[in-house]
């Protein structure tokens, strides 16, 4: 009885590991998966990458700027970058300074999925995180980035970010979102 037990217990445990390695999706395809479905949503969206950051506002139509570390970011609103008649404001962004952080987050597939932290309906409080410390867990490397782009308060931008530059869930689950973003900054 002992015998039968251990050769059913052996030949469950083979086929089990035989199990495993078929269809198995490795890292590899994952990142292919997600360049492709960011290629999918740039060409379904007509939007026109350029490498250079553009220097004049309002940017055109539908034009992202693709930063280096592969950062997809667009400027839609410069924010109080004048206080008035053309004289700039002198308090632009500053490391430590506290972000306050509202968006709306969406998968970037044909029917996305959409979380919206946008305003007081959808979440009474905003996020906030310092600006250059990573070492919070409530903002991500894209969104820093994102901010270092933006600059002033009130700004408004739309961010691909790749799972790479996002949180620790999307990174290990290979995932890309967009997001449309909304900042107020508190010296």
């Amino acid at each position: 009885m002992k015998l039968l037990f251990k050769i059913f217990l052996v030949v469950f445990a083979i086929s089990l590991f035989f199990a495993s390695c078929i269809n198995e999706v490795t890292y590899g395809d994952q990142l292919k998966d997600e360049k492709n479905l960011i290629a999918d949503f740039i060409s379904r969206n007509n939007i026109k990458v350029v490498e250079t950051l553009p220097t004049i506002y309002p940017w055109p139509a539908n034009v992202y700027y693709k930063s280096p570390t592969g950062l997809y970011f667009q400027l839609t609103n410069e924010g109080d970058k004048y206080i008035e008649d053309g004289v700039l404001n002198p308090d632009s962004l500053a490391v430590n300074d506290e972000i306050v952080f509202r968006y709306i987050k969406y998968t970037l597939s044909a029917n996305p999925d959409t979380s919206s932290f946008y305003n007081t309906f959808d979440k009474p409080d905003p996020t906030t995180f310092n600006y250059y410390d990573f070492l919070q867990t409530q903002s991500c490397k894209g969104w820093h980035e994102a901010v270092s782009y933006m600059k002033y308060n009130n700004a408004k931008a739309k961010i691909i970010v790749y799972s790479k530059l996002g949180f620790s869930t999307d990174q290990s689950a290979v995932i890309p979102y967009g997001y449309d973003i909304y900042i107020k900054i508190r010296k």
